[in-house]
């Protein structure tokens, strides 16, 4: 019988420092591992060749963003505890395992309980394609896995971002900082939510930004960090040169890629819905990612099928515990990570611009 062994998370922190810590190979070291390659004339230089070659990609490499929205935790054996909250809000928001529902706590003495779920994908190779593939079949098929499992964080994060935005919005509290007028209230009919409307066909502008920062401001906190889709960033790049100045229009038709402009840290996801752009925070002003254990990998063959096969899961949850480093900016023709385009949830619940 297979004993099973307890497995503890880490932190992404951790695979950093152990990273860093390896040693690193010389230049006579290096020459002379080359050398003992080359030296095997048989197939030496063959394999050199195929190592040189790889496959052609279908996509880039995606690179996940609930770590630098919510702060990491990984939590120790045993049951779960609550986080404490200084805020008077009395609210939180919780990541149910039901896929696209949130669930809204009451909080009482300042504290609100995790809820954790599982992410788990099904890798598997033929048999005969790591005879017949040059490449590693098995490291590709792992890798995919771990990005489709990021993607799935993502998807996940923005429904909790929606959802603690409108909630937050609905329960209709007073800025702790200053008043929300002028360019730092909400839509008309709802004016404490933390929603910028764009009209349907027109890009983003500055301004746009500038009053969704200022709806985190005003709660005395700063949105320095931006989620938008790689589409909805091309429009920073139609912007005129009045508005950027001659140094960022250089950068660009230099082939730099825009990742930061003024105070703002630009990052894209292809997870974040078409249209919709969230400004948040520093994460240990917004939420936690709660991790009982990190990305696990066990063997699950399938050798009646001829299949190698694995199991790639991790034990998660996701809070917003302080909804106030939140806000967005929303075109008119977006949709919303639950589906739900912005023309209707503008009608639905009666905003305006």
């Amino acid at each position: 019988m297979t004993q099973l062994m307890a497995r503890t998370a880490k932190s992404s922190e951790d695979y950093v420092e152990k990273l860093a810590s390896l040693p690193k190979l010389t230049k006579a070291e290096k020459q002379q591992r080359l050398a003992t390659i080359l030296a095997d004339k048989a197939s030496g230089m063959h394999r050199l060749g195929q190592g040189m070659i790889g496959p052609i990609q279908i996509r880039l490499r995606y690179e996940g963003m609930v770590r630098n929205v919510l702060l990491e935790d990984t939590l120790e054996r045993g049951p779960l505890m609550p986080y404490d909250i200084l805020d008077d809000l009395g609210m939180a928001y919780i990541l149910n395992s039901t896929d696209a529902e949130v669930k809204i706590q009451m909080f009482e003495g300042k504290q609100a309980f995790p809820t954790l779920f599982r992410i788990a994908s099904f890798p598997k190779v033929r048999k005969e394609d790591l005879y017949y593939l040059r490449v590693n079949a098995v490291e590709y098929a792992q890798d995919e896995s771990r990005q489709a499992i990021q993607k799935q964080e993502d998807r996940k994060l923005i429904v909790l971002l929606e959802t603690a935005i409108n909630e937050f919005g609905a329960a209709g509290q007073t800025p702790v900082g200053g008043i929300a007028t002028g360019i730092s209230s909400g839509p008309t009919s709802h004016t404490s939510e933390k929603t910028v409307l764009v009209g349907a066909n027109n890009p983003l502008e500055p301004v746009d930004f500038y009053s969704a920062v200022s709806m985190v401001e005003i709660e005395q906190l700063e949105a320095s960090r931006v989620l938008a889709h790689p589409q909805d960033i091309r429009d920073l790049y139609t912007w005129d040169i009045n508005v950027t100045g001659w140094s960022f229009k250089d950068k660009v038709f230099a082939g730099e890629k825009i990742t930061s402009f003024g105070e703002f840290q630009v990052q894209k996801s292809v997870m974040v819905p078409q249209g919709e752009i969230f400004l948040s925070a520093d994460p240990e002003f917004v939420g936690v990612f709660p991790v009982m254990y990190s990305l696990d990998v066990e063997e699950n063959h399938q050798v009646e099928q001829f299949h190698k096969g694995w199991v790639m899961d991790e034990l998660v949850g996701m809070m917003i515990l302080n909804a106030r480093g939140l806000a967005r900016i929303q075109k008119a023709d977006a949709w919303s990570a639950t589906g739900i385009s912005a023309a209707t949830n503008i009608a639905e619940r009666g905003l305006y611009t």
